[in-house]
């Protein structure tokens, strides 16, 4: 199987690598590689035309896939015309809301309906964007993030997976989070829904690592032809 991290994160948003950079590890790994950034409101993301014209025109002959990671709880600024100059889009929910998933102070409401309104802005904007691949399913609000084996059950599971196959996307089985749990991919694979390989990297140490997608594609026996096709390279 030919390895693609898919999900990767440079300057143009919060990486602390440069597109080159971010290719360089690639091809020292022997792993295609896809450059997703930001795109959405917040002072790091991406969030007009021009600046995604100049994210484009940065990957322009380098050898990656050229993507975007759209900011689901957020009022996306990017046209759709340019957005589908991408080789594929990546959607992830970090904020529902004024709920940012990211502030340990966040006053939150009951876990149940944090984790119903996650699913309806999953099918909300699957139906705006039609992106391929949905990131770290099942990412929580920090306070919650370490029960979320009891709060992300089977029900959760269930329907996570009518929304991957209703809108075609391909749950992505994310090293940095370490998602969606085991338990979760084999419903999934069971369903018929496809997966893709991200190391959600943002450094050096990060970009290219892939060691929990690799390990659940080998503990759940996913077949390549189950893995995401995000064609061939552009660069």
């Amino acid at each position: 199987m030919i390895i693609k991290d898919l999900h990767t994160h440079t300057i143009f948003s919060d990486g602390k690598l440069t597109p080159e950079e971010v290719c360089s590890i690639a091809n020292a790994k022997g792993y295609l590689v896809g450059i997703s950034d930001h795109c959405g409101e917040g002072s790091f993301q991406i969030n007009s035309d021009d600046q995604f014209r100049q994210y484009l025109q940065a990957l322009e002959g380098l050898s990656v896939f050229k993507s975007a990671e759209l900011d689901l709880g957020t009022q996306i600024g990017i046209s759709q015309p340019l957005l589908g100059k991408c080789d594929y889009l990546i959607g992830g929910v970090h904020s529902i809301g004024d709920l940012n998933f990211f502030d340990n102070q966040a006053r939150l409401p009951a876990y149940q309906a944090i984790v119903e309104q996650m699913l309806d802005l999953i099918e909300t904007k699957a139906q705006q964007y039609r992106f391929q691949i949905l990131a770290h399913p099942g990412l929580l609000p920090l306070k919650l993030r370490p029960e979320s084996g009891s709060i992300l059950g089977n029900k959760w599971s269930q329907r996570l997976v009518e929304l991957a196959l209703k809108y075609g996307f391909a749950l992505e089985i994310n090293t940095r989070w370490e998602l969606p749990a085991y338990e979760t991919i084999q419903t999934a694979l069971e369903a018929g829904v496809r997966f893709s390989l991200g190391s959600d990297g943002h450094g050096r140490d990060t970009v290219c690592r892939l060691d929990y997608s690799l390990e659940m594609v080998g503990k759940a026996g996913i077949c390549p032809d189950r893995i995401f096709d995000a064609g061939m390279l552009s660069g």
